[in-house]
């Protein structure tokens, strides 16, 4: 991998507004919203609903911020920035891997303001537990950065944004990350069990109430990321050899 390249594709995305005001700025003011609407109860598992809320919305912003590396990647398509980097030695699997890598980059620093807003609220957690959920929500928001690829691959760069921000409507609202999947009819609960940003949830919630299934979630996620790469590697590889 490039890590010149992977430097520069951090600071252009970082200097980006959107980075903080869509990537980071959109799940903290849901998190504000949502622990406000539900509260501070104490659960039948005797986990307060404001972690729960605070690790769900934590989960959907890292699952944002991975997923919109393919408007990037479809930007650079349409703009034949892409077309130019395959005439240079830069081998396809390095500029993979720096799209890969610069969307788990992104991910992370959406979950560490959320856990520090759920400090500020008084959320009380072992420094265990801090490090266990932000460790899970990020590596479990890499088959999030291939999916990226897949829609940046497949789509155009005025129309991948649009693609990508209507994914996240079903993924957070039938993933159960907006609201508790006890509050939704039960077939959006069987839907939910199919769905990554279900299983990303139940990763980062884990380590407080000891859900049952992570194995379950660490297969589903897995499955997540490895047919997504497959379908990436083929699509390049036929826009590579249509040069």
């Amino acid at each position: 991998m490039n890590l010149t390249y992977l430097r520069l594709e951090i600071l252009r995305i970082v200097r980006s507004p959107q980075f903080a005001i869509f990537t980071i700025g959109m799940p903290l003011v849901m998190f504000l919203l949502f622990g406000g609407l539900f509260g501070d109860t104490v659960l039948p598992n005797g986990t307060r609903s404001g972690v729960v809320t605070m690790m769900n919305m934590a989960a959907y912003g890292s699952m944002a911020g991975a997923l919109f590396t393919g408007a990037r990647v479809a930007t650079e398509r349409t703009e034949g920035w892409q077309r130019q980097l395959r005439v240079t030695p830069m081998r396809a699997s390095s500029y993979l891997s720096v799209k890969v890598f610069s969307a788990m980059a992104m991910a992370l620093p959406v979950v560490v303001v959320i856990f520090a807003a759920g400090m500020l609220r008084g959320e009380h957690l072992t420094a265990g537990q801090w490090v266990t959920a932000l460790v899970s929500l990020w590596l479990g928001a890499l088959p999030f950065a291939v999916l990226g690829l897949v829609a940046g691959l497949h789509g155009k760069g005025d129309t991948v944004g649009a693609v990508t921000g209507a994914m996240m409507l079903p993924l957070g609202m039938f993933g159960g990350l907006w609201m508790p999947l006890q509050m939704l009819p039960d077939w959006m609960g069987t839907i939910a069990r199919f769905l990554p940003s279900y299983w990303l949830g139940a990763l980062g919630r884990s380590p407080l109430t000891h859900e049952a299934g992570i194995g379950t979630a660490v297969l589903v996620l897995a499955a997540w990321l490895v047919v997504p790469a497959l379908v990436v590697l083929r699509r390049f590889r036929l826009d590579t050899a249509k040069l």
